[in-house]
């Protein structure tokens, strides 16, 4: 994620329109989008620690390819190869959180989880933004690709953990030819995906387009690194106090909460007077991202059946990867055909009906006592 808002920036530089950079940047999720689900199937059948080989060294490849070929059509190749790296590591590593958690410490185990995600794209954008000012974009994806390859030699090192026996209900489902619409029939499991849906508009609507909102207020690639990083790091804080909100308001009303201060904070941000009132809407954001998203795998893992885990993040997936897919081309052509400014006024309109829809999954009347008896019974 750190080189998100490189690649707007740097298709941006080389002449991309806000359509193109669109195109560009939906190519992320594009196959991600048609796999997931089938790849979240494999993993569950495989160690955990071969598809985190996988993905790691695939979105290396991924992510050195426009350092290596500084021109368009490597940030297409290279969107390509990267979200599909991405998908496979995040499936496995989710799941390896799965699979070393119990019901009592599964909570814990995804917001450490989400906690080194929060540091990487604090890092990351921060590391991105003063490579390219410094040096140039070429030298910036070489040199994430850099910290990509040590981490991925670190994975090695992590302890293996075999797949988890599945249950006979849950294999005879799988075999049925609408495997994946039985786990929508959990209430839970709708709620968790609507809200990982709106959390990924409103984080790729930032990555995207908020460096080229940065450019029209004549801001550098530092400056602009440097507030994606205070994104990043608020998500990083919040995760601290994030047991504790939870045990003060309950999931869905903090995820609710969630959606109302993200979507203040995109209304805000096209007016901001000053650099430290962006400053303050930006970590705003990233309080909401940041609480959002680990709240939305907890809430897909508590949903999931045994043995099928992999397979239900990959539906969270394939829904996040539809939304990753949709939004940038969209929201583009609404940038070239009406601004920016009108654009995020627009996605904060879009959040506002998705929470909405979230109420209504969360009133189901049927809601919770369904989703135990769904899960015991499959």
């Amino acid at each position: 994620m750190g080189t998100r808002p490189t690649v707007s920036l740097f298709a941006y530089d080389l002449g991309a329109s806000a359509t193109h950079i669109g195109l560009i940047t939906s190519l992320f999720s594009f196959f991600p989008l048609l796999f997931a689900i089938r790849l979240g199937k494999k993993i569950d059948y495989l160690h955990s620690k071969l598809a985190l080989i996988i993905g790691g060294y695939l979105g290396v490849a991924g992510i050195a390819l426009p350092g290596i070929f500084p021109n368009i059509y490597s940030l297409y190749a290279s969107q390509i190869i990267a979200g599909s790296a991405q998908t496979i590591f995040i499936l496995a590593a989710q799941d390896y959180v799965g699979r070393i958690s119990s019901n009592k410490n599964r909570s814990k185990n995804v917001s450490w989880f989400s906690l080194g995600v929060g540091v990487g794209m604090f890092l990351g954008p921060l590391t991105s933004g003063f490579a390219a000012d410094l040096t140039n974009y070429q030298m910036a994806f070489l040199m994430l690709a850099g910290v990509g390859l040590i981490g991925s030699i670190i994975i090695s090192f992590i302890p293996d953990e075999p797949p988890i026996e599945r249950d006979k209900n849950a294999n005879g489902i799988e075999n049925s030819s609408n495997s994946f619409m039985k786990l929508l029939h959990i209430p839970s499991l709708r709620l968790a995906l609507i809200f990982s849906a709106l959390v990924l508009f409103s984080r790729d609507l930032y990555m995207t387009f908020f460096p080229l909102l940065g450019v029209q207020f004549e801001y550098s690639d530092s400056v602009i690194g440097t507030f994606i990083a205070i994104n990043g790091l608020a998500g990083v804080i919040i995760r601290f106090y994030l047991s504790r909100l939870i045990t003060i308001l309950g999931s869905t009303k903090l995820l609710t909460v969630t959606m109302l201060l993200m979507i203040v904070a995109l209304v805000g941000l096209p007016f901001s007077p000053s650099l430290v009132v962006t400053g303050i809407l930006v970590f705003f954001l990233g309080v909401g991202l940041g609480i959002g998203a680990p709240l939305s795998i907890t809430l897909t893992l508590e949903s999931t059946i045994q043995g099928r885990s992999a397979e239900t993040l990959g539906l969270r997936l394939t829904v996040n990867r539809m939304t990753q897919v949709a939004t940038p081309l969209l929201l583009g052509a609404v940038a070239s055909a009406m601004g920016l400014v009108s654009m995020f006024i627009i996605s904060a309109c879009t959040i506002s009906l998705g929470l909405g829809a979230a109420f209504k999954a969360s009133k189901d009347p049927n809601g919770s006592g369904d989703n135990n008896e769904e899960v015991n019974d499959n």
